[in-house]
């Protein structure tokens, strides 16, 4: 049996309906749901009757529902003297895009560790969804939102993207002959250039899976790509570029997400924001060093 189980069932006795204990919890209702379920089948007992939207007490409920308020507390006490012996030493796992645990995480690591000495970060950058359900990490930051009800997601942030090309390349390349870097590992940005490529006859001359190596090749003056701008901001000499009527962009036209070039009267978005979220499993939550650094992964990515 999940002892966490027994939150569940002394919250639904309280609270009587799903969505009250699901409020009152802050996870959705088909947690609680599933967790009562659990509980019903660990003890083989049936422990509520359904009346409408009301969860009732069985006979059986009402026998142990005193004595699982007290084991309840218990834990309760139990986890809070165990989070005050080691609340602010240990370590904490955090999964992160590549591109993002280097370029924004680690410049800011000095001034965490200033502060929080005793917390040790590892710093996973997985190109993958790392699975919090088997604990691989305790936070993960996500461009794209997790679709299990379960876990806590908050978006912290937006990353934006638009195209980019070394400055080099716009002064002497012909204008017909521009030419289109393909980043594939992203599939909304991937769609998002292929509607380019194919309404506006873009030849494309590199592709690759990998930002880093995208980023690299429009250095090398190889075409225009997408980038996220933080990253395009490390080389000064890239520009970017508005590639549906071939030109370079001024920053009141990169200022806002709502730039737009046109195609046969359809509009071709020139910027795209994607938001970032923080993601955690509900039983990490009540560790006081996984909430400081994941308040603190909210004011790295909000700057």
């Amino acid at each position: 049996m999940d002892w966490h189980d027994l939150a569940y069932f002394v919250c639904l006795v309280e609270q009587q309906t799903l969505t009250a204990c699901a409020e009152h919890l802050g996870v959705q209702h088909s947690t609680v749901s599933r967790r009562i379920e659990s509980l019903e089948q660990a003890l083989s007992l049936t422990l509520f009757d359904r009346l409408g939207k009301r969860y009732i007490l069985t006979q059986e409920g009402e026998l142990l529902y005193a004595q699982a308020a007290e084991v309840q507390k218990e834990i309760i006490t139990f986890e809070r003297m165990a989070i005050n012996q080691n609340a602010m030493q240990g370590s904490v796992i955090i999964s992160a895009p590549p591109v993002l645990a280097n370029e924004v995480l680690i410049p800011e690591l000095p001034a965490f560790r200033e502060r929080y000495p005793d917390i040790v970060l590892h710093v996973r950058g997985d190109v993958h969804f790392s699975d919090l359900y088997r604990k691989e990490a305790d936070i993960a930051l996500r461009l794209s939102r997790p679709t299990q009800d379960d876990l806590l997601i908050r978006t912290i942030s937006h990353v934006n993207y638009g195209f980019f090309a070394h400055r080099d390349y716009i002064e002497h390349t012909p204008i017909e002959q521009w030419q289109l870097i393909e980043f594939q590992a992203n599939a909304r940005l991937f769609n998002w250039l292929q509607n380019l490529i194919h309404k506006h006859s873009y030849p494309v001359i590199f592709s690759s899976n990998d930002l880093y190596v995208t980023y690299s090749s429009v250095c090398q003056k190889l075409g225009i790509a997408i980038l996220p701008y933080f990253l395009a901001a490390k080389n000064p000499a890239l520009l970017p570029i508005n590639p549906v009527d071939r030109a370079v962009m001024i920053m009141h036209e990169i200022a806002t997400t709502a730039s737009h070039a046109y195609i046969d009267k359809q509009a071709i978005p020139l910027v795209q924001s994607q938001p970032l979220y923080v993601v955690m499993h509900p039983d990490v939550r009540r560790s006081a060093r996984v909430r400081v650094v994941a308040e603190w992964l909210g004011s790295v990515f909000g700057k």
